[in-house]
Formats: structure tokens, sequence, C-alpha cells
């Protein structure tokens, strides 16, 4: 059994979030998730701890601070699918969506990851938590697993089902005599006592209650009286039962139509409906009420004000006697789908395509991280927007391409749509069928987009408003999917045509309103024997050297001086060989077993690798030497499954799109400058207490560095990645510098640029 002890959080905070206000560390990760949809609430003796469909936080009940957590902060896994907190014992269990599990006591995390790593079929799910003196009862989708929180080892597994077949258990209770288990298949109850539970034959249904077979969801035990609900499979109307010992009876003072949750909290009993909370006293009388939107879970803290979970509306109290909510700042969904960043603002849209480029309907939605804040722009008449543009001269601006309803443009004023009535763009079908798969910006201000399924396939908007399309010979028209577009550093248009088909080139000789000098091909990916190596591109980027770089199915490819199409009349891809170095002589393609989703290129010409269950990959610029690689298992990156990556420029911020959310990690590398004007030292003074590395920041791409100390011996020299450079503050030994100031001087790689800054370092 895998074991490691964590500091946490719970009792006096034992670390310090990163501010979400302020500069984030180099080599640091925050997590960008919805706080907004919350499913579970929990209250500790000093906090309220609360799960979303994206992140867990806590809000202090001593100094009334909100915190978000995740891995970053400790924990094993993201996304709580189930939490309860034991008093007696100061015990804080979280079970995650994937079947890990934390224990959290104290200042210590202990991981249990049995569930997860065994081999069962079918759904492992963990769905609740139960403690009876030293042992949680944990009900999953196969049965019921027992904790031994003395051991902190899984000691038993009761599987209950008829015939010893697994069975979804979605609650227990117990009354002291018997453990009751709510189940997809009606009550079963096993004596408590009886050291033979493991054995399904030692459970019976309790089957004196009316839909005795049918599925209960909830089940609890207050003031020796056993509550339930009958989950009605149709999600009309589910029905609460009590039993004070002799019989089951409805339950008169459930009114709602769906029971979400009955929960024993010490005092009361509190029963969730599809509108209130109702709190239930010793005389089973409904003695408080609290009316919010689609609650899931209550929580009642020592004070007595209640915690409830909202779907919708965040974490809502009653505290101080009026109903309030808290809800931590973030995007308004964990989907994404394309991120794109310009002068430190990211822009995410959150729809779709299936795989085989279908829709997905999700709502149009734009969420913008500015000021270090989320805010989210939706049009509801519109789904699936899968692409981005910014406008270069205003980040504000942004054009998205829509999978079935055209593009639409964003500004401060509003939302434009633009579709076959208003365009050059065309219709597949009458209806909402105009398919945008690409937009990007040409540095004349052209917005150049891809139209799937028509006879004029490329479209651009010009800078006065007008529009105009082109028919390419016909060479992409019949294709159901066009994909993502670029423009590269020749003025040629590149074009993805996924679902295994290739690429498209243009090249409108710079003369975008005379159709005559045009050149169209058609490209396969081949090698420089002409041999197809993979026509299944799923991503591509060209680099700072005007390199055409593909993420295919097949690892990563590179086209080396693409202009070559145009001028020679061809073009080959070659894979980047990594040598074994095993004495064989022999050398393997770059993640050439690995499906690249996403090519991001950082400041250093860099390349950052998103792939499909592989995590991120950062190489060097000609892709020989392995950087960095995150995965879920080695960092707090959210899922192994890589959507997008976007680097913000001026930041050196790198945001990971994954399937499970938005989070980012503080990288080392930024755009380059054409100037000297703005450096930047970071921190400067340098205080005794700070461990991090050294930032300077502003210089021109590949900037010599030279650090000495005020008698001019030089303690450290390096190149910056792209427009910065790092320093850990020790000279060439290895060793801290004294205290002092410090001289940085800087030269461009020509030497026609200088620079020359001062840094306080305290030792």
């Amino acid at each position: 059994m895998l074991k490691r002890l964590l500091i946490i959080f719970i009792g006096a905070l034992a670390w310090l979030p990163v501010s979400l206000t302020g500069q984030v560390p180099i080599g640091k990760w925050r997590t960008h998730l919805p706080y907004q949809f919350c499913t579970l609430s929990e209250a500790t003796d000093s906090k309220v701890f609360c799960a979303a469909t994206g992140g867990l936080f806590f809000y202090s009940l001593e100094d009334n601070s909100v915190e978000k957590i995740s891995k970053i902060d400790g924990l094993s896994d993201n996304g709580v699918s189930a939490m309860s907190w034991w008093d007696e014992s100061e015990i804080l269990i979280l079970a995650y969506q994937n079947s890990n599990i934390d224990i959290i006591r104290g200042e210590s995390v202990v991981n249990i990851p049995d569930i997860m790593k065994k081999q069962i079929p079918g759904d492992k799910s963990v769905y609740d938590i139960y403690y009876i003196g030293q042992k949680a009862y944990l009900s999953t989708g196969f049965g019921i697993v027992v904790l031994n929180l003395e051991k902190d080892e899984i000691s038993e597994t009761y599987i209950i089902g008829d015939n010893g077949e697994a069975l979804k258990v979605n609650q227990v209770t117990s009354d002291g005599t018997y453990l009751y288990a709510a189940t997809d298949q009606g009550i079963r109850r096993g004596l408590l006592s009886d050291p033979f539970l493991v054995d399904f034959n030692a459970w019976a249904l309790v089957n004196d209650i009316p839909d005795a077979g049918g599925a209960f969801s909830t089940i609890a035990t207050f003031n020796n009286t056993l509550f339930t609900s009958h989950d009605d499979p149709s999600d009309q109307q589910d029905q609460v039962y009590y039993n004070t010992g002799s019989s089951w009876n409805i339950y008169p003072y459930f009114t709602g139509k769906i029971c979400h949750e009955i929960l024993n909290q010490g005092d009361y009993l509190t029963l969730v409906d599809d509108s209130l909370v109702n709190l239930i006293n010793d005389d089973l009388l409904v003695v408080q009420q609290l009316t919010t939107t689609q609650p899931r879970s209550a929580a009642i803290d020592d004070n007595g004000d209640l915690w409830i979970a909202s779907f919708g509306g965040g974490l809502i109290t009653n505290q101080g006697g009026n109903k309030w909510s808290i809800m931590p700042n973030g995007p308004s969904s964990i989907s994404v789908f394309d991120m794109e960043a310009s002068q430190n603002i990211l822009h995410v849209v959150q729809g779709g395509v299936t795989a085989i480029w279908g829709n997905r309907y999700r709502s149009a939605s734009l969420q913008t991280f500015k000021d270090q804040h989320w805010t989210t722009r939706s049009n509801w008449n519109e789904r699936d927007l899968i692409t981005l543009a910014l406008d270069p001269s205003d980040p504000m601006h942004v054009y998205a391409g829509s999978w079935g309803y055209g593009l639409l443009e964003f500004t401060e004023q509003g939302i434009v749509r633009y579709t076959e009535t208003n365009s050059s763009l065309q219709t597949l079908l009458p209806g909402n069928f105009v398919r945008i798969g690409g937009v990007v910006f040409d540095p004349e201000g052209n917005l150049w987009m891809t139209n799937s399924s028509v006879s004029e396939p490329i479209s651009v908007l010009k800078p006065d408003g007008t529009w105009k399309s082109f028919a390419c010979d016909n060479l992409i028209s019949d294709y159901n999917t066009l994909g993502d577009i670029l423009i590269t550093q020749a003025g040629h248009l590149w074009v993805i045509v996924p679902r295994g088909y290739g690429l498209f080139a243009m090249d409108d000789n710079f003369t975008l309103d005379d159709t005559s000098d045009d050149i169209y091909k058609k490209v396969s990916v081949e090698d420089r024997f002409g041999k197809v190596i993979t026509n299944d591109v799923r991503s591509f980027a060209e680099d700072h050297n005007g390199n055409l770089w593909l993420g295919t199915n097949q690892g990563v490819l590179v086209m080396f001086s693409p202009y070559r199409l145009f001028t020679d009349g061809e073009l080959f891809a070659q894979a980047i060989l990594i040598p074994r170095n095993d004495g064989s002589g022999l050398a393997d393609p770059l993640l050439g077993t690995q499906i690249v989703t996403t090519i991001e290129v950082d400041g250093a010409n860099r390349k950052w690798l998103g792939t499909a269950g592989g995590g991120v990959y950062l190489v060097s610029d000609d892709g020989q030497q392995e950087v960095q690689h995150f995965n879920s298992m080695n960092s707090p990156l959210l899922s192994d499954n890589i959507i997008d990556i976007c680097v913000d420029g001026i930041s050196g911020e790198v945001f990971f799109g994954t399937d499970k959310g938005i989070i980012s990690f503080m990288g080392d590398a930024m755009t380059g400058s054409t100037l000297f004007n703005e450096v930047v030292v970071y921190p400067n003074p340098v205080r005794e207490t700070y461990e991090g590395p050294v930032a300077i920041k502003g210089l021109v791409a590949q900037t010599t560095v030279k650090i000495t100390d005020m008698g001019g011996n030089l303690v450290f020299e390096t190149e910056s990645y792209g427009g910065q450079a790092i320093w850990d503050g020790t000279n060439f030994r290895g060793d801290r510098v004294a205290t002092g100031v410090y001289m940085i001087y800087l030269s461009s790689p020509d030497g026609a640029l200088s620079h020359v800054t001062k840094l306080l370092f305290i030792h």
C-alpha cells in the first residue's frame, strides 16, 4: 500500500497560497477551475469544505478567508466525489472521481490508492463515506469497502449483490445493530456484529418497505429512526420513508420532487431536496427551511449555521441570519477547446466536436482571464465555439469560430454573428451549418478562416469590413472537416484537414484581391522518398526559425523551410530522432507512439507538446532534449489528456487545457523585446528569506547576461530564454552569494544593444 505524508491545511495552516493578485513565482502552478457548481459541503470545527464540479475550496470560520485547494497544496488528486469529516477523531476523508482516496489527519495526508489501482470491472466510484468507530465504510459502485483508520488500510470488502454479484451502494448507515445499505436494488442489511459480512449470504433485502426492490439513493439513522429515499427512475417524484421501529411511513414534510441528501448532523437531520434544505429535530419536525438554487448537500457548523452546496450558486449559508454565498473566482466550466493569449490576457472557448467532428452543442461562451480575474460572456443562441483569433491591436477584440453557427465577433459593445447572410461564409445545409474550424489574423490585419463542406472553403474578413472567399481549385471543397489554420512568416496559409487527410497550403502572392496568381496545394505528409508517414495531423505550429512542427498520431514531425513547397514544388517531413544512448546506434522518433494534440512555441523557441494520455512535454528548440515532462503522477497536472496549450509571451505563464479543466505553470521563457527599455529584475531586493530564482525580464531574445559584484568579479553568466533570464542566486561554485549590490550587464546577440541594471542581494 502506497502512503505519503504531506504538510496540509487542517488545524493551523502550514502552507501559503499563491496570491492571485501578485507575481506568480517561476516554476509554480495554479489552477483555473469553476467553483459555482457545488456538490458537497462538510463542516469541521474551524472550516467549511465545499467540493465543486471543478475544484475544492474551504471557508475559514476563524478568519473568514476563502482558499482554493488542489494537488498543488498537497492533495493526491482532483475532482472530489465524496468527502466526510469525523469529528471524534478529527479526520477528513476525500474520495476522488477516479476512486483515489486521501485520509487527512492533523497536518498529514495519507493516500490510499488501492481502489483506483484495482482492476475491477464496471463502476468503482466512491459515492459516500460513513464512520463507525475507527472504521470508515465507503459506498462504491461495486459494494462496501471498509477502511481501518488505525492502520490506514483497506480491511474488508463486502460484495452484497445477489449471488455475490457487484451491486452499486449509494450510502450506508447503522442503528448500532444492523448495517444498512441503500443500493440500486433495494435496501440490504447485515448484522454489524457478524464476522462474515464479506459473505453475500449475510445480507438480506429489507422487503417490508414500498418499492422494496427499487433504487434507494440515501439512507440515515437519526433519533432511533431510519430515514431513506426511493429514487424515481424517471426523476419525477422521489419518495422519503421513515421507520421508528415498527413500520415504514411516508415522511409527510418532504415536499420536493428530488431527494439529494439525508444526513445525521448530530442535533439535527438535514434533508436536501431540489429547492429546500430542511432542518429536522428530535421530534422529526421541520424546524427550519432554507430555500436556494439547486441545493445538493448541507452541513451544520458548531454554531448551528447551515452551509449548502448549491449547483450553480456556490457555497450558500445563513450565517449571521442572512442568506449569502461564497464563490471563488474561476472560469464557468472545466470544458476547454481553444485558448489564445495576448498582452497578459487569456481567452478560452469551451466548445468541442466529437471524434467524427459532430456537434456537442455546448453553449457559445467566451471565458476571459484578465487582471487575475475570470469573466464569462455567453450567447445562448449559438453553440460549439472551437477556435479563436485575437485582434493584434486590441486583445479584447475577439473572433471565435463555431462548428455550425458561423463566426462570432466579441467586442466591449456586444456580440456580432456572421453567417451566409452577412458575409462570404457559406452553409452546408439551410440552418446552423456554417462550420468554422480555424481562424487566424495575418500581419496586415486580415482575418482568415476555414469553412467546411462548401464550394469556397476559405474566407477572409478584411480590415475595412469587406469579405472575400476562395474556391481553392476545388482541392478541399469536398472534405467534411477543415480544421486549424495558420499564416507562416513567408505569408503562406496552411490548414489541417482532419481525420487523416493531411494538409492544405495556399500562396496568394500578397495579392489578396487578385486570384489569378494564387497557388493552391493539397499536401500529404511524406518522407524524402515520397512515402506517406501519416496524414493524421492533429496540430501544428511554426517556430521562430520558420519551420513547421506537426503533431500527429505518430508523434512529432517537422517540415523544415515549408516555403519550399511554393519555390521548389516539393516538401517533405521528417521525424526528430532521439538517440537511444545504449550503444546500439539506433534512435527513436520524438513521441513516436503518442498522439500529439497540441503544439505551442515559447519565447525561447522551445516546444510545448500536449498529448492524448501522456501529459505534457517541453523539448529544446531542436527537439533533441527533453526539458520537462509533466503528467498527473509527477506534477499537479489535472489530467494527462491535453486539449490545448497556450503560452503567455508577456509573463511566461503556460496554460494547459485538459479534459478536467485549466491549470497553469509559470515558465522561464518570455517573448523577446526589441530594445532594453523595459528591463525588470524580480524580486529586487532579494530578501534573506527568499529561496526562489531571480528573474530578469524585458530582454532581447538570446541576451547575454553577466552578473558581477561591486568589485567587478563575475559571479554568474547565462543566456536568456527569449525575453527572460533566470539566476538562482549562487556563484560558479554553487554557493549563495554574499550580501551586497550586484551589477547586471546585458548584451544583445549581435552586441548592438546593451543595458546595465542593479540588484540588491541580502544573504
